[in-house]
């Protein structure tokens, strides 16, 4: 049976639990990266919170919703291939174009924002991926049971054979809950030094390297899983299993590669290996919990940061930012405690995302930067059509 044979000829529903996994994933990632954007937070004066409970609150979001998050780009793509095929259009069609800039957000967002950018990876990930689509279900999973043993064995290879120390590049989670050794830097300066070693950031070693490994595999599980209808009522013992998976397996194997494991390749293996299968889990357990129940409020919201997911992604890093770059001079920052600043910076950052994406909603049907995205797309394929263009993610 071929990767086309079971898509609907009519226009398929709006699946609700679709945006609050988006929305999850977004502020999830936050979650994950909130500890390089508090680095000075706590750096010079005495911990309040014991420094197990800061280490453990610091692993417990670390590379589940990276994971969720290439999830659901694989869902994406997928959505975007049935859009086409209902339309009439050949696949992957323009797709490149929308991998194209969607590269070109990420090249921006890693030398003027913040170098531990996914967009890139995802870019060169969902052209290969959209390709593969082509091919039958069966090669699909071929492809998936290949790629992802051949992810984690280089995980264990690059945390064994290549320098192992953490770097702006690679970072994610510290590996004492702080980041109280970072010194200030300026702004152009990080862009200045982000552009003279840009290659650094596409290395074998960096993690755009190791995303697309992952996401190859990730991507296509996803779109499978989408089409094997997770989301519909019939898919109940298939969630349940997943979910089985996801926490009964997948977090447990976390856990000992992020603190039993030699840090060399554990810390990898964890955020990388364990943490993804935690996050079909999470997928999972979502599309069970909207089965018989429309989001309510903490959904809507969750919908609300989902619905314009790209936006809210480079604004948490853009506010994150600044606020790192200004909270170095301020001693009321660097005397608070590491655990409960982080947190309190985590919950301001979420909150305005969430009331900007309300606010916003109201007025436009796309974020701030779908609608540049989307210009751009119409710019460049002459594309003048009725219908909505697909999301960029």
């Amino acid at each position: 049976m071929t990767a086309t044979s079971t898509v609907p000829s009519s226009e398929s529903p709006r699946i609700e639990a679709l945006d609050v996994l988006r929305g999850i994933a977004i502020l999830g990632t936050l979650a994950s990266n909130i500890w390089i954007f508090a680095a000075f937070i706590g750096s010079s004066g005495d911990p309040v919170t014991p420094e197990p409970i800061t280490v453990a609150a610091a692993w417990l979001p670390n590379g589940k919703f990276l994971g969720l998050l290439t999830i659901m780009f694989g869902i994406g793509i997928e959505i975007q291939r049935q859009a086409a095929r209902r339309a009439g259009r050949s696949w992957p069609g323009t797709y490149p174009i929308r991998a194209g800039l969607l590269f070109l957000d990420g090249l921006l967002n890693y030398v003027f924002v913040v170098q531990f950018d996914v967009l890139r990876a995802y870019a060169v990930t969902g052209l290969i991926v959209a390709f593969l689509l082509l091919t039958s279900e069966r090669v699909q999973w071929w492809v998936i049971g290949i790629m992802i043993p051949l992810h984690l064995s280089m995980l264990v290879m690059k945390g064994t054979v290549l320098p192992s120390g953490p770097t702006k590049q690679t970072i994610s989670m510290p590996s004492d809950g702080s980041l109280s050794g970072a010194q200030p830097s300026s702004y152009w300066d990080d862009v200045v030094g982000n552009l003279t070693h840009i290659g650094a950031g596409f290395s074998f070693g960096s993690e755009f390297f190791t995303i697309i490994l992952m996401g190859v595999g990730l991507f296509l599980l996803g779109a499978n899983l989408y089409r094997l209808g997770i989301f519909e009522p019939r898919r109940r013992i298939l969630r349940r299993w997943l979910m089985v998976a996801g926490f009964a397996i997948g977090v447990p194997l976390d856990a000992f590669f992020a603190f039993v494991a030699p840090a060399d390749s554990g810390g990898a293996l964890a955020r990388y290996g364990a943490a993804p299968i935690v996050a079909i889990g999470i997928l999972a357990a979502v599309a069970e919990f909207y089965q018989q129940r429309r989001p309510g409020r903490i959904g809507r919201n969750l919908a609300a940061v989902g619905k314009m997911a790209l936006s809210c992604y480079l604004l948490q890093n853009i506010l994150g930012l600044i606020f790192q770059k200004n909270s170095a001079s301020l001693p009321l920052f660097a005397e608070m405690d590491g655990l409960l600043g982080t947190l309190g910076l985590f919950a301001i950052i979420s909150v305005a995302l969430v009331a900007f994406a309300r606010l916003w909603s109201r007025r436009f049907r796309r974020g701030p930067f779908e609608l540049i995205w989307d210009w751009c797309y119409r710019a460049l394929t002459r594309r003048r059509e009725s219908a909505p263009a697909a999301r960029p993610a």
